[in-house]
């Protein structure tokens, strides 16, 4: 990751020229029509003999590359907000940095990208930002900065390492591992769970808890690598984030990421569903568990034995064992309102029997109320305490939106797995209709908004997404492949398989898939929609081929990608994060193997 710091840079020079009507770009907002066109400043980045071509010798000029870097371009200067939507073969990655990191350095302003998943963003920083950075350096003789942001787990504690550390429990292989990070922790260098290659559970000990961080008090909070992430951030012209950091910050209201001016979402098909869930709620029985061992469990900082007065730890302790026995009556009738074939059911009328669990509750946020005077700003629990009812008052709130249903704008189910005990229980609760909130929280906030994907429109009629998403001020620009579908790929259908619910269809699966890797000899993707699949898929696949297999259940999606680009005809296996966006250029990739659709089952919640 490149961390120069921001300099002042000289403006550049800018022309006039407004894109031609043949770009197909559709109108239908309220930008200005008076601000000057730069539009073909980007000739100088795409054009023939281009910036691009002069640094990489492979560059090929296309016209719908360019297309797409002077619209957004235009956007931008014009405050304006835009969707395009680019299939595959465009270059879109080097079509939207390219324009916004330019307006960013002329206009000194700070722009959030947003992309569906991590190995998205690992890529734009690894891969392509490089690439922009060492345009605008040596052929502009300009610089800008650029971070990754991820959420607070993907950081390491150093105080939890060195506790873990303590614990004597290791083994001689895995105290190697923790020692290579002692010394990054000396380096005083941000790194995060990318930069390692550790087992999870492994992981799990060293990974920064915000719930327990208490870094006002933490004797390491000088070489925090969360808090120095977080400084340089603050510091960055470009921040690179994904949809739910980006929404979660959304929740959080703001508080999370710095402000910045200019969003643009790589991957924008998927923003709506995301948003409704990060904004959204999901509580169970195993939350509740949790909270309430805050306060009276066999942690050693139970707040309940810190409580100096016994009235009002005896009441505590009376609210307690009360609220235990609601929960477990509360869920079992939860859990009755699933039928045993069912994983999961709308709730769409109230649900009165969960009012008495939800007083429960907040009586005992209000005997912690008046606990809060044993728990004075220098208490050592302090941070605990204000985190515990923090985290009651929230289940509080949902679940009383749940059993009262009082959103009217929100959708309400219940979901369990078909295998679970009483505690996999989830109550969710989300907006069916975000137009309202993305247009007050993004639209109203930013001065411009980019919206970017192979999938946005409908025949090239954007009215759906506009509508769904409340954006206004927008212009839409369809842009057709670059690649050429027939000439380049071949269509296989294995019609002649088990029904994909019977039991041997796993395995049929997997014998058909090494009859492919075998024709193609490896370079195969393999996509799936569930790690039970590709567990399984991958267990009979392994005696039936040759070629390595670098999987997503053994590994980070980031460690798979790289071992299977660097290992010539290898497969690699993967879920969610390879499913979009991955770049696998050239023969990289010679086949691509679908195990299931990834649709949504049709009466599923949105």
């Amino acid at each position: 990751m490149h961390r120069d710091k921001r300099m002042s840079v000289k403006p550049i020079p800018v022309g006039i020229n407004a894109l031609s009507q043949e770009s197909g770009i559709m109108n239908r907002g309220h930008g200005s029509e008076s601000a000057p066109r730069r539009s073909d400043e980007m000739n100088e980045f795409f054009g023939e003999g281009g910036h691009l071509s002069c640094l990489i010798p492979s560059f090929e000029f296309r016209k719908v590359q360019l297309d797409m870097a002077e619209f957004i371009h235009d956007r931008l200067y014009d405050s304006g907000n835009g969707i395009i939507e680019a299939g595959t073969g465009t270059g879109k990655t080097l079509a939207y940095l390219i324009p916004a990191v330019q307006f960013a350095i002329e206009q000194e302003k700070k722009i959030a990208i947003s992309t569906e998943t991590k190995a998205l963003q690992k890529q734009l920083v690894d891969k392509d930002l490089p690439i922009v950075h060492r345009i605008f350096s040596e052929c502009l003789g300009l610089d800008f900065s650029y971070s990754l942001c991820l959420g607070s787990s993907n950081y390491p504690c150093r105080k939890r390492f060195e506790s873990a550390l303590k614990t004597g429990r290791f083994r001689t292989g895995e105290l190697k591992q923790l020692e290579t990070i002692g010394r990054l922790f000396g380096d005083k260098k941000i790194f995060t769970h990318f930069d390692l290659v550790l087992p999870p559970h492994l992981w799990s000990e060293i990974q920064r808890e915000g719930d327990s961080c208490d870094y006002y008090r933490c004797p390491f909070s000088p070489v925090c690598a969360y808090q120095l992430a977080r400084r340089e951030w603050s510091r960055s012209t470009v921040l690179i984030m994904n949809h739910y950091l980006f929404f979660s910050n959304i929740a959080s209201e703001k508080t999370y990421l710095p402000p910045f001016d200019i969003v643009l979402f790589d991957e924008a098909h998927s923003i709506e569903e995301v948003a409704a869930g990060q904004i959204g709620f999901r509580i169970g029985y195993r939350e509740i568990e949790e909270i309430l061992q805050r306060f009276h469990g066999d942690r050693k900082n139970a707040l309940i034995r810190s409580i100096q007065g016994e009235s009002i730890k005896s009441r505590a302790m009376d609210t307690i064992h009360l609220i235990e026995r609601g929960i477990s009556m509360f869920f079992e009738g939860v859990r009755a309102m699933v039928p045993g074939e069912r994983s999961y059911i709308r709730v769409k009328e109230p649900m009165p029997a969960g009012n008495a669990l939800v007083n429960q509750l907040k009586n005992l946020m209000v005997v912690m109320a008046e606990a809060e005077e044993f728990f004075g700003e220098e208490h050592p629990l302090r941070t605990e305490f204000d985190v515990a009812r923090g985290k009651l008052f929230t289940y509080i709130e949902n679940l009383s939106s749940f059993v009262s249903r009082k959103n009217d704008n929100y959708v309400y189910w219940i979901e369990r797995d078909t295998n679970a005990l009483l505690g996999d229980l989830t109550l969710r609760g989300q907006p069916a209709d975000i137009a309202e909130i993305f247009r007050r929280e993004i639209i109203n906030c930013y001065d411009s908004s980019i919206l970017v994907s192979a999938t946005l429109a409908i025949r090239d009629d954007f009215s759906y997404i506009i509508d769904r998403l409340g954006i206004e001020r927008e212009k839409c620009l369809p842009l057709k492949t670059h690649f050429n579908y027939k000439a380049q790929v071949v269509l296989y259908a294995a019609g002649d398989l088990a029904d994909p619910s019977s039991r041997g269809y796993n395995e049929e699966a997997a014998e058909k898939a090494a009859e492919i890797i075998n024709h193609l000899n490896g370079n195969c993707l393999m996509l799936f929609t569930s790690y039970k699949t590709l567990r399984e898929v991958k267990d009979t696949l392994a005696g039936m081929i040759s070629f390595p297999i670098y999987s997503q259940d053994t590994m980070t999606p980031t460690e798979a990608y790289e071992r299977y680009v660097s290992d010539e005809d290898s497969v690699l296996m993967g879920t969610h994060s390879f499913w979009q966006g991955i770049d696998l250029p050239g023969d990289l990739v010679r086949g691509v193997i679908l195990m299931k659709l990834p649709f949504a089952v049709p009466d599923s919640p949105p």
